[in-house]
């Protein structure tokens, strides 16, 4: 049991550390986003990197704008009209710790 113990907590302890690291890119993303440097994203913001994305991939449907609202929405979570880098490191940090879900169970 002790043995367990020793394997077991290393690694729960750089797990949890590897969650709790920034994003790769250092931020450089959102940076680049807030085209105003009000270091929050409005919709404006959004709006215009989905509509590079849909260029780069070549998909226009990725820039509807019924597809950006919803987007938008979910981003902003405290509802403000902006979009904070805390509420995107509070998604990925859900995102990340989130148990998988479970397969539909068979009732028949």
């Amino acid at each position: 049991m002790k043995r367990l113990i020793l394997i077991a907590a290393p690694l729960a302890l750089s797990v949890s550390a590897a969650q709790a690291q920034p994003p790769r890119d250092g931020g450089r993303i959102f940076a680049m986003l807030d085209a105003n440097g009000d270091g929050k994203l409005d919709k404006a913001e959004i709006t215009k990197m989905a509509q590079m994305r849909a260029e780069r991939q070549g998909d226009p449907s990725l820039a509807e704008p019924a597809k950006i609202d919803i987007f938008f929405k979910h981003l902003d979570a405290n509802g403000d009209g902006f979009v904070e880098k805390t509420e995107i490191e509070a998604m990925r940090g859900a995102r990340a710790s989130a148990p998988p879900a479970e397969a539909p169970s068979d009732a028949n």
